[in-house]
């Protein structure tokens, strides 16, 4: 199975340039930065493919743009050919994480992934939770699922998700919703203070989020 033109995947190895990819088990970047560094330009996506899957291709270049993408991404990728096709096998057993400079490229990456077949989960951190010296990290790497029933605490509940860019879906089955959220790599929020940073940890323990609290 082909995955993507030639044309899309070029753009986008064309990009690796200024971005970091990390491996969720800590803030290690590609770039060297570390997760006391915390910068907060541009965009992250997170992805994952815990069973391993097979492409083929017809044409050599287009199968070396594919799988070179594929391994800079840091997944495992294996190689072969057989009757005029060349294959690849590949898998990301871990989430990752994917920085990119601006909300278009994220647009293009996420798509990319999910036609890859990785799971993609993609959020927008809200701005004033991107500066401050009290940072608290969450992570929540399966979803969550509550029932909706309308009340002003579960809109508040969904605007601070929101501002804290995890992913939401919402299926409204008419006389009530289904929320599911998660945010399966580390996330950093900022705060100016060391009672608000609490104050948002607690929440997000309480919330069934894995936290860590530094400043």
């Amino acid at each position: 199975m082909k995955i993507l033109a030639l044309a899309v995947v070029s753009g986008l190895l064309a990009t690796f340039g200024s971005m970091a990819v990390a491996q969720d088990h800590g803030h290690s970047h590609a770039d060297g930065t570390s997760h006391g560094d915390h910068g907060h330009s541009g965009e992250s996506i997170a992805f994952y493919m815990p069973k391993a899957k097979t492409v083929h291709f017809d044409d050599v270049n287009k199968a070396k743009q594919q799988f070179d993408t594929l391994q800079k991404l840091g997944c495992q990728v294996k190689q072969g050919g057989h009757a005029g096709h060349i294959d690849g096998t590949y898998i990301c057993s871990e989430w990752k994480s994917l920085k990119v400079a601006d909300h278009g490229l994220a647009d293009q990456w996420s798509a990319w992934l999910k036609g890859a077949g990785f799971d993609v989960s993609h959020g927008h951190l809200d701005p004033n939770f991107g500066e401050g010296p009290e940072v608290v990290e969450f992570r929540m790497d399966n979803w969550k699922q509550i029932h909706g029933n309308g009340s002003p605490e579960e809109s508040q509940m969904l605007t601070q998700l929101n501002q804290l860019g995890c992913e939401i879906i919402i299926d409204d089955h008419g006389n009530h919703n289904d929320i599911r959220f998660r945010a399966p790599t580390w996330h950093d929020a900022h705060f100016a203070d060391h009672d608000s940073a609490e104050k948002w940890a607690s929440w997000l323990t309480q919330n069934g989020f894995q936290t860590r609290h530094s400043h």
